[in-house]
């Protein structure tokens, strides 16, 4: 029996992100998401800023004086996300995807294996 390759769904994640902004959802709404699709992959061409924001909402709890930044940095990712959307519409889906798997590449191995780490000590006792 195979294993299913789940994309992680970016647009829906986007928006319950924008409503936390907003004050419309709670951050348990956003980290009970983000906790469901643990094991989502992500589009290569949307990784890095999908990726940073997915393990931001990844603890259960948020202290809002221990975070005080998060917010502003929340901004910044969609940002990101916006401007390799604006890339993907002009150069194209496979031209952004190659360039964004490039920079994965290059970056420091240690850092994937410690967001692996992070994301198993988050992950869900069963």
């Amino acid at each position: 029996m195979g294993t299913t390759l789940k994309i992680f769904p970016v647009e829906k994640f986007e928006l319950l992100v924008r409503a936390y902004l907003d004050g419309i959802v709670e951050w348990e709404v956003l980290h009970n998401f983000a906790q469901a699709h643990i094991d989502d992959e992500y589009e290569p061409e949307f990784q890095r800023p999908i990726e940073d924001l997915h393990l931001m909402c990844l603890p259960e709890f948020r202290h809002d004086a221990e975070s005080v930044d998060d917010r502003p940095r929340m901004r910044y990712l969609l940002g990101v996300l916006e401007l390799l959307r604006e890339d993907v519409a002009e150069l194209g889906q496979s031209s952004v995807r190659e360039r964004e798997l490039t920079r994965i590449a290059s970056e420091d191995p240690r850092k994937h294996s410690y967001r692996a780490q992070y994301r198993d000590q988050h992950r869900r006792k069963q």
